[in-house]
């Protein structure tokens, strides 16, 4: 029966699940009697961390290069903005963060209580622990991010006043917060995906996919690994997340699993979230056609989006927190036009990529997908794709109509959290990291079954001489000898051969399309360098700035600078004059390591 209910009826029973307990409530366990009341709290949870949206994305775009304020900003995002924050600042105040804690300690006692008393099976109660220590991590690395150095409580509380007093639970600096939630996760019961758990089955009646909803576990222990710099073991956990989709998500379609894979648009065939041109039309500027963007715009129910999205969070006024990013970057409708993209990220990031084949000069992951000219204002749109009417041009291209809203008082959007892109992009970095530089190289520009297709001596392929080496490996001494395969977790089979060769095979990664393929953009090449080490590093901050072209807004560039300054500072390098110098070309402003991390302040004790 549970698997049938409808999404809206779940959340219907949220609300004392959703807020933090007051000073009357008392007996918090009579809320867990059963899984059905788990479940609820689970959902109750991430109603709540779906509630920090504005203030996740202000504090890792704004702080960062990408976004701007605009004159009807209010000083509070002035001062994010520009570094200038005080502990009296709206979005320095740690309360919404820690209530979200204090519902997954109160769930996580509740559950070692249920499966005390057997009302929860090992499984059920593995699953479901898990996910919302997952939950409670992720929260606290965003705090430890912008805050530095903040409480670290995983005591249940009864009431609010108990946090009155904060100074007497244990600071932890953002060094130790990492090692404190690797622990953590370490030691869950599982990081398996919870596929067999009922909230996977339930949709509501937009066919909302549950499995979206739930932060990744292994996606969360890598993130961590990487901030610890412990790069073998964010390696191992990137590639598993992908191998796990193969086995459970994906099974018998392994290519899809994540791997952002494409195909090439001719009369049969359409291009996964790809910008590309027709066969033989790509010197046509008017052939453009633009996927990519489409990504942001398809409902979860999509079966091509479940390759892209690991974790997103859809918002509907009928049972989520109001969407409050509308309000953000909208200059029409209901908007408040408060935030735009940096005129440098437009001009010296996206406008000043070259185009594949056709030396067109612009990114279309920018370009009317990431931000947009709206009644001649710059204005960041990816998400505004669920509130703006879509209309498609003859090359099957979304085109929004940002003045004809059609109910300007239905506010709905999404938060994508964590894709695939994301998710190479960041194993890419910790390949680099562990030497493995051209695998980073290649999930950067062309993907793994193009780069590995090594050219023998006489000019021709050797896919075609022996059936494919296109997995990523060591290069042959000579055309004779087959290549010496890289061991886990840096081997990818790339290996793709047609019926019209001597054999037809596919791997799983035969038609991965690298970060830049998918974008239609020329690759990057590393420039001669005196040293190893220095191509690692030059390959680092190239990661870094695509992450900034194909993640752009999503809510991840502040961690991302800061993660690589203070990877700069323990090479004794200067990571404040590299985050700096982006800041100085973006908005003008410097960034210390004073001002690095924000001040903090509590009103949990004051709030109802």
């Amino acid at each position: 029966m549970f698997k049938k209910l409808r999404f809206v009826f779940l959340l219907a029973l949220m609300p004392a699940c959703m807020e933090v307990l007051n000073e009357n409530d008392v007996d918090t366990d009579r809320h867990y009697n059963n899984f059905n009341d788990a479940d609820n709290a689970i959902l109750g949870i991430y109603g709540k961390l779906m509630g920090l949206a504005d203030r996740v994305i202000i504090l890792n775009e704004l702080r960062a290069d990408l976004l701007d304020i605009t004159p009807n900003a209010t000083n509070d995002m002035a001062a994010i903005s520009n570094h200038t924050a005080a502990a009296d600042n709206k979005y320095c105040d740690v309360a919404p963060f820690y209530e979200v804690i204090l519902n997954c300690n109160d769930a996580l006692k509740n559950f070692d209580g249920m499966r005390q008393e057997n009302k929860l099976s090992p499984a059920d109660y593995a699953y479901r622990y898990a996910d919302v220590a997952t939950v409670r991590c992720w929260v606290y690395l965003q705090l430890a991010i912008h805050f530095g150095s903040v409480p670290y409580i995983t005591d249940p509380l009864q009431t609010v006043s108990d946090l009155q007093d904060m100074a007497k639970f244990p600071l932890k600096s953002l060094d130790d917060m990492v090692v404190t939630l690797i622990s953590c996760m370490e030691s869950l019961p599982t990081t398996e995906l919870s596929t067999e758990s009922p909230l996977y089955q339930v949709s509501d009646a937009d066919g909302y996919d549950m499995r979206m909803l739930f932060l990744n576990k292994k996606v969360m222990l890598g993130d961590l690994y990487l901030w610890a710099d412990r790069y073998g073991d964010a390696a191992r956990l990137y590639y598993d997340v992908i191998d796990e989709a193969e086995k459970k998500l994906f099974s018998g379609s392994e290519q899809f699993a994540y791997k952002l894979d494409g195909d090439v648009w001719d009369a049969s065939h359409e291009p996964r979230f790809q910008i590309c041109y027709p066969r033989y039309k790509s010197l046509d500027i008017s052939s453009f056609r633009n996927r990519w963007k489409e990504m942001f715009a398809r409902p979860s129910s999509n079966s091509e989006l479940r390759r892209e999205m690991i974790t997103m969070w859809s918002y509907n006024a009928r049972f989520a927190p109001q969407y409050p990013l509308i309000e953000l970057f909208a200059n029409t409708g209901k908007g408040k036009y408060q935030l735009k993209p940096t005129d440098w990220a437009i001009d010296s990031l996206w406008e000043a990529q070259v185009q594949r084949d056709n030396n067109f000069v612009f990114d279309g992951r920018g370009r009317e997908a990431s931000f947009d000219r709206v009644n001649g204002q710059p204005v960041a749109i990816k998400y505004l794709y669920d509130y703006y009417p879509q209309e498609t041009d003859e090359n099957r291209t979304i085109h929004l109509m940002y003045n004809d809203v059609q109910n300007e008082f239905v506010q709905q959007g999404r938060w994508f959290v964590y894709r695939a892109g994301l998710l190479h992009l960041r194993y890419a970095e910790a390949v680099n990291r562990c030497g493995y530089v051209d695998l980073a190289h290649s999930l950067l520009n062309i993907g793994v079954h193009e780069y590995y297709d090594w050219t023998m001596d006489d000019g021709s392929s050797k896919r075609n001489n022996k059936g494919g080496v296109q997995y990523s490996g060591y290069r042959p001494l000579s055309d004779t000898l087959d290549s010496e395969k890289y061991p886990y977790p840096f081997f990818l089979d790339g290996r793709l051969t047609t019926s019209s060769q001597q054999y037809y095979y596919s791997s799983p990664w035969g038609t991965n399309y690298g970060i830049r393929r998918r974008a239609w953009v020329r690759d990057v090449s590393i420039p001669a360098l005196p040293a190893a080490i220095d191509s690692v590093r030059w390959l680092e901050e190239a990661l870094i700035q695509e992450a900034a072209l194909e993640c752009g807004f999503e809510g991840h560039r502040w961690g991302d600078l800061l993660r690589v300054a203070r990877r700069k500072n323990r090479e004794n390098a200067n990571g404040a004059a590299y985050i700096s110098n982006l800041m100085g070309k973006a908005k003008g402003v410097s960034v210390t390591p004073e001002t690095a991390f924000l001040p903090w302040k509590n009103n949990l004790a004051t709030e109802n």
